[in-house]
């Protein structure tokens, strides 16, 4: 099933905290780091960092003042020469991590998170480090369509209260994807409530009420599949497969009147779709409609000619007399 991307970048809000303690003649870097003067502290860093290329933190902190900027290619230029220093800092993981996000190398940013996380049992608050983690990390696998991981992840993050509509979006897609209807229409709607009448959360709420819906028809259930599907129908209005199996739904319980008008509509959405005018020939002559079933089945038989429509223009035929 096609998916519809909700993510937005995550802000920096995470590597915006005080620095760790660097040495005194860094403070002034540090200081325009903190202030949001990303600029300056780089101004400040690459002379002495020139000077003392094997100092880690000196990397560290130079990679986050270029993901404030924006510039990701430098960030991770910069955390990967700390991480080869042995960095054993959260922030230079996540921020490696965010930055091959915004590049969109998911499988790296993946394996930078997985880092993050071990590392996080060393932060001062490490349930909340990983929260970010799981939220940055769900939004990658998602992005991958490995959405069991997607879901794994944004499950433990949102657990944590962590998460906006997005995040709420794509785990009800996660969810979609992996044949768990109800969950997804409980995330998505969850979404919806967040986010009123975005689009592509009520694309999502269809497609989820459709799948549940087509799930009950298999089974057999026809009333819990005619409530799914005319659900799906509220934030789908325009899907032709949608009306023909709302209209299987209520031909399975002798709904006639029912089906013919969800037919007509899958007619009207999918003119040149044989089955579906052999289906509204079925429900005519259910109703001992002649005429309509008639022109029905000729219309089916127009379109994909087969021995079973002309045995039932036949029998069409003869009833009429």
């Amino acid at each position: 099933m096609k998916t519809t991307p909700f993510f937005r970048v995550l802000t920096l809000s995470c590597l915006l905290a005080a620095v760790p303690a660097a040495r005194a003649d860094y403070k002034q870097a540090v200081a325009f780091y903190n202030q949001g003067q990303f600029t300056k502290a780089i101004q400040e860093l690459k002379p002495d960092l020139d000077r003392s290329p094997e100092w880690e933190f000196g990397h560290r902190l130079l990679g986050l003042c270029y993901l404030g900027l924006g510039n990701n290619a430098l960030a991770v230029s910069s955390f990967s020469r700390a991480a080869e220093l042995q960095s054993t800092s959260f922030a230079t993981y996540y921020g490696l991590g965010q930055a091959y996000f915004n590049m969109r190398k998911y499988g790296d940013s993946v394996t930078a998170l997985g880092r993050a996380e071990t590392l996080a049992a060393r932060e001062k608050n490490p349930e909340g480090e990983k929260t970010k983690v799981y939220r940055l990390r769900g939004a990658a696998h998602y992005r991958l369509k490995r959405f069991d991981a997607a879901a794994a992840d944004l499950e433990r993050a949102l657990r944590a209260g962590s998460g906006d509509w997005a995040d709420r979006s794509m785990l009800g897609v996660s969810y979609l994807n992996t044949n768990r209807a109800d969950e997804a229409i409980a995330e998505l709607e969850r979404a919806l409530a967040l986010k009123p009448g975005e689009p592509t959360v009520r694309e999502a709420l269809g497609k989820a009420h459709f799948q549940k819906g087509v799930a009950s028809l298999r089974r057999k259930e026809y009333a819990a599949a005619a409530q799914a599907l005319g659900k799906a129908r509220e934030y789908d209005p325009r899907n032709g497969y949608l009306h023909y199996n709302l209209a299987e739904a209520y031909l399975f319980q002798n709904r006639y009147a029912e089906a013919e008008r969800a037919l007509g509509e899958a007619a009207a959405l999918l003119p040149d779709n044989a089955g579906v005018h052999a289906r509204l020939g079925l429900v005519y002559e259910k109703q001992k409609k002649w005429d309509p079933a008639l022109k029905a089945y000729r219309k089916a038989d127009s379109l994909a000619a087969s021995e079973e429509l002309k045995e039932a223009i036949a029998r069409v035929t003869e009833n009429k007399k």
